[in-house]
Parts: C-alpha cells; structure tokens; sequence
C-alpha cells in the first residue's frame, strides 16, 4: 500500500512541481589575473586581510586573503570591470574598481576604522573580549554567550550599545520571543527572567555609553598560512520573489563589515541546509514560510538561481530543513508543512539530473520525519522524527523506525535534533534540551542512550537557589538552555573510523564518540564561550568540520594530530545553520549556507605553490 501511495503522489508532483529561474552572469574568457598588496597607513604590510573582488552583474564575489608580506592573488577570472575592497578588523574599508582586461594590480592602503570597533567584529573576538575576570562576570559571561545565540548570532545584539534600561528592555523582547522571531506575551526564558538584573547591569558595563570594560588587546590573529590561501565564491540568493520586494538581492548583505551584522527580517532568510552535486552545482532547502521555493540551485559556473517548489494547500512550498547526497549523487530532503493542514512530512529524494521529487511519506502510526538527515555507507537514509529516527530503505522503499529512549521528561518534552551514520550502518541522534545520545542497534532493533555530562565548570558556578529553580523549570523551547548545558546540536560520522562526533554548541566543544565502546571524550574549540559548533561533518582523512554559527568562521579539527585550524568567511553575520563538503579527484569544496545574509559559499584550498605560480603569473 505505501508504494502504490508513493506512486500516486509522485505523479502529481511530477505535474505540480514549480520552478523559476533568476539568470546569473555568462562566463567569458577566465585568462585574468588581479593581484595586489595591502599596506597600513604606516607602511606595515598587512598579512590577513580579505579582498574580494565582483563583477558588475554578476552575483558572485570572489574572495581571497593576503599573506604575511600583505601580497593576494585571485584565480583566473573573466574579463569585464570589477568592484574590488579590502577589509580587516580594526582597519577601515578600501574599495577600487578594476577593469580586468589583462593582468591587473590593485593595491590598497587601509586606515583605522574611526567608528564603534564593536560594530566590525566577528561574533567571536566580541564574546572573547567580554570580561570574565571575577566570578560573577564569569558567570554572565557564559549566560550571554548560551542564552544569547539560541536564535541569533552574538554579533546582532553586542553590535549595538545600551544603557542598563536599553538592555532591560532588550532582554524582555528576547525573553519571549522564539526561534522564528515570534513575540510570544507567555513565553519565558526562565534564565533571563531570573538574571536580567544583573545581566543589564554587566551588558552596560560592557555594550553601554560609558567607558567599556571589554578587553580587545588579545583579539586574535587574522589568517594566515593555509587559512589564508584559500578562495571563497559567495552566490548571492534572490529575494523569495512571490513577495513584494524592492530588490532582488539583498542590499544589507555583510559585505562591507562597517555596516555590522544585518536584521534578517527583510524576506531574505531561508537559506538552510546545503550540499554541492557531483557536478559541484549547490542544492540547499528553503526553511521558512514561501510560495515559491521548497530547495534552490545555484549554477556554481554562472550564478544562475532556480527555485524548486513542492506544493502544498493554499499555494504554498512545503519547507524543507536537513539535507543529504548519497554515494549515487541524489539529494535527500526533509519535507515539512507550510500551510494549515498541509502534506504529513516525509522523505523526498532529488535528481539533480533531472530535478524530479520523488517523496516517501512514513506509513501511520509510524512517526513522521523531522528536521536532519545522513547517509550511511549501505545506501540507506536516516531522518529523525520528533521521538527517534527513521532508516529508510530507497531500494525497498520502506522505512524502519527507532524510537528514543527518553521522550517525555519531568521538564518537558525531549527536542530531537542531530543524527549521523556510523560505518556499520548504525544511526545516532539527539535529545538537544537535555544532552541526550541516543543510538541504535540494527541487527535487533534496539535503541540505548548515554548523557553528556554537564559542563562543569558552568555547574559549579551556579548558586544552590538557581539549581534548586533548574530543578522544576520547563524550558519554552529548546534554545533556553541550563546554564552547564552542553547544547548537542548536530552530528557527523566518519566513514574510515568507528567514531562519531556530537557538535555542542552551548559547551563549545565535540564530543567523540567510540561507537563499539560507547566511550566518549571532549575535544574543545580554540575558544569554548565564542566558538559554537553546529552541524559536524568528517572529510576522508579524519578532518572534523563545522561551521561556529554564531561567528563568522569554520573550522577543521584533524583527528590525526589533534590541531585545529579557522577558515575566516568573507561576510559579516553569516549565521550558518550547515556545512556539507564535496571531495573529489580535483580537490575537496566546503559549501557553507548564510542563513542571515541569503548566500551560499563554497571554500576551495590553494597550496603554497599554487600561489607562488599564481603571483609569478600576474606580475
């Protein structure tokens, strides 16, 4: 029954589906080389500094950084005039424009930028610059660094300065609204209510009038060795055009970083989960309300936008949210609701090939799916569902189902959230709110589930009477975390090792996972309070990738020596929500969503001779 279902349905997507196309710029002749050195005002060569260059028309920026003598180069780019700047925290911004004709030189000198440096800066050098030095500043640290980015990134508030009455006022607003911007008069994050004194008090002291007590004298460095030689290609997403919209593309788009980090509200969220075809072309899903878009391609060679929509009551695009590519090539997405009762959620299968759906929609009582997906090594698919996950089989096309251990708890409900393959073919998935594991045996069908210990030093930071509260309190939602909460966000596995690796975005580490002992260990970011990780993937040699969410960065933990290395992104208040990479004969791609700024990037790697051969070329 639910295959002749499943064949009735796809019929009627094959006629329904509805796809529009934003043309992107036509390649020309890529012969072209811009190059350049970057200098202060005082003469120092600036090492660090990203350059990036568009051409008119176009909808994709190129993006490159300069070495320690303050020396870029671009790859080879089409012919045509170029708008060129140069930007680096505490500088100033510089722009020129280029005709690029031949090889080109443009060389930029930036001054200190004269305004609010708060207002530059990238969500981590912010938190790391708030004071910590006494107890209770350490403690409100960690809540404005947890309680601060469940729905933003932490750039957004600290860009702007208050008075303690201005952040009493903020802090009410963020109280009460949710996720998706919703200002709710019930809703209460339990924490902000109980602290808001003293956190409008240490805001103040911080983000205020007066004098501030953040310490920035020991920002940390801008790229350099192989953080600096990689290329960024930023593709800009239309607006969702079926709402009036005074311009296609975003004008407020984190570009240029004196602007600070932009509202999101201007139509232009969206961008979610992202992966690149074998053909390096970039599907991402489309996770608010729209009636013309449920996943978007981008053309990587021209920019070109098409926007594919599955129908739902009333006009609507289903929403999609987790994204997968399995070893044949076809993305996976999550379908979910748009409309009042709209379709079940199921499993939707696309052939880039073709773009052609085909959904499977979990038979009752089954649980339906929900928000993240993986591919494991067998060729089966793994969705979560609101109390566990489904293991789909695309060639039977049946699902199995595994419920959670934990569902229902004393403070509420578990959120599921985060799910990965092991190698053997295993799933595992979490319960975010309360830093739950959970796995799953296929051979007998059994679940188990182990819990993150909290962090401790947050822990014992917390008065009696605050634990005493924590111990009846019923978060609103899953983004008012416990202050020790470790927040097990998103999940990769690794192929080639019986590891799996959980993203904590609130304790600011992985958690490695020994899939045949269960035993697990935490590995922290280079900065726990300001590096979040979010989703978690593994590339074929043990590199642990994720994108810190609530700055504008990635980063690589090589399994192998225990280094971690940050990729600094192009654009200021990106709020990335994934991170997906395509590894092939001619070199891995790290494809990252801007959620808050409407761009998909894709980061590709340069060796130190490519670049020397590169700059021999141009000059």
């Amino acid at each position: 029954m639910l295959k002749t279902a499943l064949l009735t349905r796809v019929g009627a997507l094959a006629l329904m589906t509805a796809s529009l196309s934003v043309a992107g710029m036509a390649t020309a002749s890529a012969d072209a080389l811009l190059a350049g050195v970057i200098k202060s005002a005082s003469g120092e060569a600036l090492g660090g500094v990203t350059v990036s260059a568009k051409l008119d028309g176009s909808n994709i920026t190129t993006s490159v950084y300069t070495d320690e003598k303050g020396e870029y180069v671009f790859p080879p780019m089409a012919n045509g005039k170029y708008n060129v700047w140069a930007q680096a925290w505490t500088f100033d911004i510089a722009k020129g424009e280029v005709n690029l004709a031949a090889n080109a030189h443009q060389n930029f000198t930036l001054k200190p930028f004269a305004g609010d440096l708060g207002r530059q800066l990238p969500g981590d050098i912010l938190v790391s610059a708030l004071p910590e030095a006494t107890t209770e500043d350490a403690r409100m640290k960690n809540l404005v660094s947890k309680n601060c980015t469940g729905c933003h990134s932490i750039s957004f508030p600290l860009q702007h300065k208050f008075d303690e009455d201005g952040w009493t006022k903020v802090l009410t607003h963020m109280s009460r609204i949710n996720l998706g911007g919703v200002y709710t008069e019930d809703r209460r994050n339990g924490t902000i209510e109980m602290q808001k004194k003293a956190l409008a008090t240490y805001l103040a002291k911080a983000r205020g009038p007066g004098q501030s007590s953040m310490n920035f004298d020991k920002m940390r460095a801008r790229p350099s060795g192989e953080a600096a030689r990689v290329v960024f290609k930023e593709y800009d997403v239309p607006a969702d055009l079926t709402e009036k919209q005074p311009f296609i593309y975003s004008p407020a788009n984190g570009s240029d970083w004196t602007q600070g980090t932009p509202s999101k509200y201007f139509g232009h969220v969206g961008v979610h989960d992202i992966e690149a075809d074998h053909d390096g072309n970039i599907w991402f899903t489309n996770s608010d309300s729209s009636k013309m878009i449920t996943v978007g391609r981008i053309d990587a060679k021209t920019g070109a936008f098409r926007a594919l929509k599955l129908p739902e009551p009333g006009g609507y695009a289903s929403q999609a949210h987790g994204m997968t590519r399995d070893d044949k090539g076809f993305i996976w997405f999550n379908s979910r609701p748009a409309a009042p009762k709209g379709n079940r959620p199921g499993l939707v299968k696309l052939d880039p090939k073709t773009e052609k759906f085909t959904i499977y929609v979990p038979p009752e009582p089954m649980s339906a799916t929900s928000g993240t997906l993986d591919a494991d090594a067998k060729g089966q698919i793994w969705v979560t569902a609101p109390d566990g996950a489904l293991r789909f089989d695309p060639e039977a096309e049946k699902f199995r189902e595994f419920k959670s251990v934990t569902y229902k708890t004393p403070t509420g409900t578990v959120t599921v959230y985060g799910l990965a393959a092991d190698r053997d073919g295993n799933g595992y998935w979490l319960g975010m709110n309360q830093d739950l594991v959970d796995y799953s045996d296929v051979a007998t069908g059994a679940t188990k589930e182990f819990k993150l210990p909290p962090d401790r030093k947050q822990y014992d930071m917390v008065t009696a009477d605050e634990k005493a509260f924590y111990q009846t309190f019923s978060p609103p939602d899953f983004n008012t975390p416990l202050p020790w909460a470790q927040g097990a966000r998103r999940m990769g596995g690794d192929r080639n090792a019986d590891v799996v690796w959980v993203g904590n975005g609130f304790g600011g580490n992985y958690a490695r996972v020994d899939t045949k002992t269960k035993e697990y260990k935490f590995i922290p970011t280079p900065d726990p309070a300001a590096f979040q990780p979010y989703q978690v993937t593994v590339d074929s040699k043990h590199g642990v990738w994720t994108n810190f969410w609530s700055t504008d960065s990635v980063g690589r933990y090589d399994d192998t020596t225990g280094k971690w290395t940050v990729f600094d992104l192009p654009t200021r208040g990106t709020e990335s929500r994934h991170i997906s990479l395509l590894e092939r004969r001619d070199g891995m791609q790290v494809v990252i969503p801007y959620y808050r700024t409407r761009k998909v990037a894709v980061m590709t790697f340069r060796s130190e001779a490519d670049v020397a051969n590169l700059k021999k070329q141009a000059n």
